[in-house]
């Protein structure tokens, strides 16, 4: 916007009537005058412009860095969402894909691992799994009768493809089974490097949209989320007219010029082309994903406060010219009277000039006593008062941080020509206290020095700041500096991470957070090498508190320069250690602790390949507990657990380290018998007959006792599977029990 024309509100030069001063030296007075107000108006014009201009600049970089910070946070708060999306669609993925390579194809199993992983997903609507065929037959919300089928999904088809086992995001699309607008992220599921399935987390495009509920947007203000296909997947805009629909592209040309020019970052100016509202819009790409956040403010609420300063400084430059003009007048009226009449000019010229030097938001004058004399309207809005009640006040009255006593002393040290620019708080009339950029200029006008003073409201951008800085010192996210592998800056819960005092780390090697020399080196190669080719680089970390405790972190960096980089670290020690005992748990017995049914046939199978290998031969043992279920129905449930509990103990007593045993339900065991002699075998097995057949103490009453039958069939040299055995001992045990209980019988 250019500066306003000065001859759309200045008055025309004043010029006597020639034909009344007829002299040559009235001539040449008519004429000097009119120069001289034609000189004023141009001086005056041209310093409203350079006001004015420079005024706007400074609404334009403040605008820009308000949205540029508001774009970053933006970003940070996506990509920390979509990491720990991430992470437990990768710690899911694995573990499906281990069950799947052991054999494990248990409905209910997967349903709740599914289930379980669920609450860490942050506004997931839904977690679930498909088979190689893109039935989703595991998740939640699934009917089992009639499950949904996403074979002719994009997504899926990409993901079966795709050779690489990472994260892949859909284009928002709409759920078959919620109706709802979602993007998805998935993995496909590869055991063994077969493809045999989709794992997938359905994130409703409403989550985003209450992230951005979030932040402190003015009238019409806009934050949005779009793909790098440019399709809007969610938008905030208070007051806007319209919103938008999910997976629509309309945007301006100048989005798509910066986005062509650069992908990753920047800030642009147009009319928006969803609600025709012209903004300033900084957007930054999310790394590692193919997102792109958008930052727009509404130009004109930050431009009417320069509106109103336009309007003021002009009126001001206006009249200064009339008064040049009246004075004018007066000299031609009366001659003797030119000498002061021309000095009043010069005093009214060197004021004019003072005025528009310092004018900013907020002009305010002020005489050598600190009482104000003259302000802007702006100045008045922004301490929330009048002009009635502001004139004649000291500045200690709405300065939060000086006295009276204070002021003074400074005012009489003061000279003309001092300027100073500083940051004050101001206290409204409301009570309410603002952060305030101060520039203040001393003149002497008719002998008497006045003060100068241009005030601007930056309270939001100290706020934006403060919120920049509370971000990095997070007690959340450990954040770090590294420089040529030195630690440098860092926040306190990244000392607090790993056990140090605030400031201990500083300087220090980044070898001092890792359990070993080769874990360094080979996480430091590999950082080097991911970060050679990408802009950023996630990992998980076992790495060393300064106790010597170990511990899991999640890292993601980026690098700043050829020697720098920058990290964020988050402790995932609870998450490692809640995966290892969801795995224990789906493969062990949860009363005895036993490996259960759905770990015995890979576990068999290992045990039968080994003894193969030898030359040895392995015996499986079918064991069943006699009397078990008259203690169980006579004492109850609780004391038929217990009595299970102390027979596992027993036989884990008796069982050599390369024997095993297995609880495959009820009061039935198996039992591996590590290759040996027939004699061998013998004795163990008459040791545990034994050994069971001794009082159990069960709280209850005198000591009861079991007994137990077992089945063993003893695999050949070669040719022999775990089923076969299974069943040929299970087949012995039952003709043993019909034939003699509490024995040993062989096939």
């Amino acid at each position: 916007m250019s500066a306003p024309d000065a001859r759309n509100f200045m008055p025309q030069p004043f010029v006597p009537d020639l034909h009344q001063h007829t002299s040559r030296k009235q001539r040449r007075r008519v004429a000097k005058l009119a120069a001289l107000n034609l000189a004023i108006a141009l001086l005056l014009c041209a310093l409203v412009y350079f006001v004015l201009s420079s005024s706007k600049q400074m609404v334009a970089d403040q605008t820009r860095a308000i949205a540029e910070n508001l774009a970053a946070i933006a970003k940070l708060n996506i990509e920390s969402e979509l990491g720990r999306i991430d992470a437990v669609l990768t710690a899911t993925a694995e573990e499906i894909q281990r069950m799947q390579a052991a054999g494990i194809d248990d409905d209910q199993v997967f349903l709740d691992v599914l289930a379980s992983r669920m609450p860490l997903v942050p506004g997931a609507e839904a977690l679930r799994l498909s088979d190689a065929k893109g039935q989703v037959r595991w998740g939640n919300d699934i009917a089992l009768s009639a499950p949904a089928n996403i074979a002719d999904r994009p997504f899926f088809q990409r993901a079966m493809s795709s050779p690489q086992a990472s994260t892949l995001v859909t284009r928002p699309i709409r759920s078959r089974i919620s109706g709802h607008w979602v993007i998805a992220l998935l993995r496909p599921i590869r055991p063994n490097g077969q493809f045999s399935g989709v794992l997938y987390a359905s994130i409703a495009v409403s989550h985003f949209e209450g992230l951005f509920s979030r932040y402190e947007l003015g009238e019409k203000d806009a934050v949005s989320l779009r793909n790098t296909a440019m399709q809007l997947i969610a938008r905030r805009s208070p007051g806007s007219a319209s919103q938008g629909e999910v997976g629509e592209v309309i945007v301006s040309p100048e989005m798509r010029t910066a986005i062509r020019d650069k992908s990753s970052g920047g800030v642009y100016f147009s009319r928006a082309a969803l609600d025709q509202v012209d903004r300033t819009t900084a957007y930054r790409a999310v790394d590692g994903w193919p997102f792109v956040v958008y930052a727009g403010l509404n130009n004109a609420r930050f431009l009417q406060p320069w509106w109103q300063q336009a309007l003021l400084v002009s009126s001001l430059a206006a009249l200064c010219w009339l008064l040049v003009a009246l004075a004018s007048l007066a000299a031609l009226r009366s001659s003797a009277r030119q000498a002061g009449v021309l000095a009043a000019l010069a005093e009214q010229t060197r004021q004019t000039q003072a005025l528009l030097r310092v004018a900013a938001d907020g002009i305010h004058i002020m005489n050598r006593h600190g009482r104000l004399v003259e302000m802007s309207d702006s100045f008045a809005e922004m301490l929330h008062s009048t002009r009635d009640r502001l004139l004649g006040r000291h500045v200690s009255t709405w300065d939060v941080n000086q006295d009276e006593e204070k002021i003074n002393a400074w005012l009489a040290k003061i000279a003309p020509g001092d300027k100073q620019r500083v940051e004050v708080q101001h206290r409204r009339d409301d009570g309410a206290v603002i952060d305030v950029e101060l520039q203040m200029r001393v003149a002497e006008i008719a002998g008497e020095l006045m003060i100068f003073a241009s005030g601007r409201d930056i309270t939001q951008v100290k706020r934006l700041l403060h919120e920049q800085t509370a971000m990095l010192e997070s007690d959340l996210v450990g954040m770090v500096r590294v420089e040529n592998q030195t630690i440098g800056w860092r926040n306190q819960a990244f000392e607090r991470l790993f056990g140090y005092e605030p400031g201990e780390l500083a300087d220090k090697p980044l070898r001092v957070l890792y359990a070993d020399d080769e874990t360094y080196h080979q996480a430091s190669e590999q950082a080097a090498s991911m970060l050679r080719e990408s802009a950023q680089h996630r990992v998980e970390l076992r790495m060393r508190r300064r106790t010597g405790e170990d511990i899991w972190i999640a890292v993601s960096g980026v690098r700043m320069s050829r020697s720098q980089t920058f990290w964020m670290a988050v402790d995932i020690t609870a998450l490692k250690q809640t995966h290892a005992r969801l795995a224990h748990a789906a493969s062990h017995d949860l009363l005895t602790g036993l490996p259960n049914r759905l770990s015995m046939r890979y576990r068999l199978q290992q045990s039968l390949m080994a003894a193969e290998s030898e030359g040895g031969a392995l015996a499986v043992c079918y064991m069943d507990l006699d009397g078990f279920k008259a203690i169980n129905d006579r004492l109850g449930h609780e004391a038929g657990d217990l009595l299970l509990v102390e027979v596992a103990r027993r036989v884990n007593a008796v069982l050599r380290p390369g024997d095993a045993a297995f609880r495959v339900g009820g009061d039935e065991f198996v039992l591996a018998l590590a290759p040996s002699s027939l004699a061998q075998w013998r004795q163990l097995l008459d040791r545990l007959l034994v050994c069971i057949a001794q009082p159990i103490d069960l709280n209850r009453g005198p000591p009861a006792s079991v007994g137990v039958t077992i089945g063993v069939a003893v695999s050949r040299s070669s040719g022999s599977d775990v089923e076969s055995l299974l069943d040929r001992a299970d087949e012995i045990m039952l003709r043993g029990k019909r034939s003699g209980k509490r024995q040993v019988w062989w096939g």
